[in-house]
């Protein structure tokens, strides 16, 4: 037998128990495309078993006129044939030598296609599947993820009541004084303006029903994760308000380096200025990292006091996952480009860092048998200053 018909043979069995397995399922007509491929690999096998057999020289005293071919061979009642098997099977676990066409029996099956098949295996439960061990592992592995707000950027006042009010000076254009003379009268001069910046506390949070069984029965500290899995959701919730505040001011087309140094330079005081950084998501990164001076050098360049973190002239890189801060656009992709110092353009009035409590006997819990976990938090965001960033869009290539 050559190797062709071997891995024919193989090919078959495998097909066979394929639509077999597809059969038990309920899946007909899986099992029916399953069962057409078997058949041609079978006419494949059998056309190479009726060359060999032409191929081969008869032993001597043996006609070869009373050979019998391929189809005579196989031309059994399924009882016959599952016997053939039996015998083959028990021969090969006595160690005994095997003739060529007994191994092709054992390798294929060929004269088992009945549905009950002789010989243990995992695929079918009640032929050994049942004792085949599953690896099942109830570990609550974490993706890694970044989960980092701009919280941390803007200015955090902590407040302990509900809505209150702070005075900003107004942004007015100075005057020079008037000139006077000797023994004259002062005339009035302009004086400074105000505006009130009011802060309205706003409770945000939910309740999460838990079954006590599932409690009970779990081998994981779930209450531990689900902790961690709000304060992830607390950070988030903040990071969103400061975002959706951001995008209420005039947006900036950006088309390159030169807008990007003139939105630093021109639109925004010297003084803010000097304390801004760059705030971007992973396609303004991209984009940024792609640009060269004139000599082929790269504009981004890594940080000398933080190498995990980027410049670009000179000012530090914020770069944030495009799940938290994404693009706009679909034809023309735009990436948002937060130029400014963030801790003077917002204020987040922090009236109650998250809080967690649980109960299985308030509320709905006594009823329904279960831990509800309640999660409150309380703030307020608002623009202390508007004129300390600048939201861009960087138009990014198709």
């Amino acid at each position: 037998m050559g190797e062709k018909e071997r891995e024919l043979r193989q090919a078959l069995a495998t097909k066979l128990q394929e639509a077999r397995t597809l059969a038990e399922q309920g899946k007909m007509e899986e099992a029916r495309t399953a069962a057409d491929a078997a058949k041609e690999l079978r006419k494949q096998v059998d056309m190479l078993e009726e060359l060999r057999g032409i191929d081969t020289p008869a032993a001597p005293g043996i006609n070869p006129t009373i050979i019998a071919t391929p189809e005579e061979r196989t031309d059994k009642t399924d009882e016959e044939q599952a016997g053939e098997y039996r015998r083959v099977f028990f021969k090969s676990l006595r160690n005994r030598n095997l003739s060529s066409e007994e191994r092709s029996i054992l390798e294929t099956g060929r004269l088992q296609d009945t549905e009950e098949r002789a010989g243990m295996s995992e695929g079918v439960a009640e032929d050994g599947g049942l004792i085949v061990p599953q690896d099942i592992s109830t570990n609550i592995n974490k993706l890694k993820r970044q989960y980092a707000s701009l919280e941390h950027l803007v200015r955090n006042e902590p407040v302990s009541t509900a809505s209150g009010s702070r005075v900003i000076e107004k942004n007015g254009d100075l005057t020079v004084f008037t000139e006077i003379t000797e023994m004259t009268d002062l005339n009035d001069m302009d004086n400074p303006k105000f505006r009130g910046l009011s802060y309205l506390i706003k409770a945000r949070g939910g309740i999460l029903p838990i079954s006590n069984s599932l409690l009970n029965d779990t081998d994981q500290n779930l209450m531990q994760y689900l902790s961690d899995w709000i304060a992830r959701k607390s950070t988030f919730t903040r990071h969103k308000l400061i975002i959706d505040l951001l995008s209420t001011v005039t947006k900036a087309p950006l088309a390159d380096l030169k807008a990007i140094k003139k939105a630093l330079n021109v639109m925004l005081d010297p003084s803010i200025a000097q304390g801004s950084q760059i705030t971007t998501n992973q396609d303004g990164l991209q984009f940024l990292d792609e640009l060269t001076d004139g000599q082929g050098r790269p504009l981004l360049q890594p940080d000398p006091t933080q190498p995990t973190r980027k410049i670009l002239l000179g000012l530090p890189m914020v770069v944030v996952s495009n799940k938290w801060l994404p693009s706009t656009g679909t034809t023309s992709k735009k990436a948002p480009l937060i130029i400014g110092d963030l801790n003077e353009a917002i204020v987040l009035f922090d009236r109650q860092q998250y809080s967690i409590t649980s109960t299985n006997v308030g509320g709905k819990a006594f009823a329904r048998n279960t831990t509800d976990v309640r999660a409150i938090q309380r703030e307020d965001v608002k623009f202390f200053d508007n004129e300390a960033v600048v939201y861009g869009e960087l138009a990014l290539t198709p």
